[in-house]
Formats: C-alpha cells, sequence, structure tokens
C-alpha cells in the first residue's frame, strides 16, 4: 500500500537532500533492491514547495529507512550547534529531526 506523508518546503528539501544521497550509494540501492531510476523517481515524486508527497510501496522501506537515519543525523547536528551557543538553530534542528521521527515510523 501506497504512504503519504504532509511536507513543508523544508522537509521536502532535507527528504531530496538524503535521498539523493542514496541515489550515490551501490551498497544502499543494494540492501533495499533499488536502482538509480527507482531512486530518481521518487526524487522527482517530491513536492518541490511542499505537499502531499505519496510513497509507492516498493520505496517505503527505503524512504522510511533513510529518513528515520536522517533523524539521528539532524539530532546531532542540533547538539553541535547547541554545543556552538546557536541555540536557535539547535531548537530548529531538533524540531525537525523530531518531526521526522514521528512521521516515517
Amino acid at each position: 500500500m501506497n504512504k503519504s506523508f504532509a511536507l513543508d518546503s523544508s522537509d521536502a528539501q532535507e527528504v531530496r537532500h538524503k535521498l539523493a544521497i542514496l541515489r550515490d550509494e551501490s551498497d544502499l540501492l543494494d540492501y533495499y533492491g533499488l536502482t538509480e531510476a527507482q531512486v530518481g523517481e521518487i526524487l522527482a515524486s517530491i513536492p518541490t514547495e511542499g505537499g502531499e508527497w505519496t510513497v509507492p510501496e516498493w520505496a517505503r522501506k527505503a524512504v522510511v529507512g533513510e529518513m528515520r537515519d536522517h533523524s539521528v543525523i539532524l539530532r546531532d547536528i542540533a547538539d553541535d550547534a547547541r554545543n556552538a551557543n546557536d541555540i536557535k538553530e539547535s531548537k530548529r534542528i531538533n524540531r525537525q529531526s523530531e518531526k521526522f521521527k514521528k512521521m516515517f515510523i
């Protein structure tokens, strides 16, 4: 079954960034059983300015797995920003991390 996600423009940008990296990682493509062309198809389906994004069943494992991983990476980036005394940026990044963690279950 296809799954839909509501993305704002910032979310869409982060998802596009993370999945673009997936396209270039042959070991991850093999792990998820995807081709570069399929990841290109997924990338093309992400609404540029945000909106409802429907992920086909065949791509769901990769999208959810990569975005869960990305939420952990974002949390680490938020910690780095907090350690650098950039509290506002830390909070913004942490909010997005938590949003992805809840969204991509």
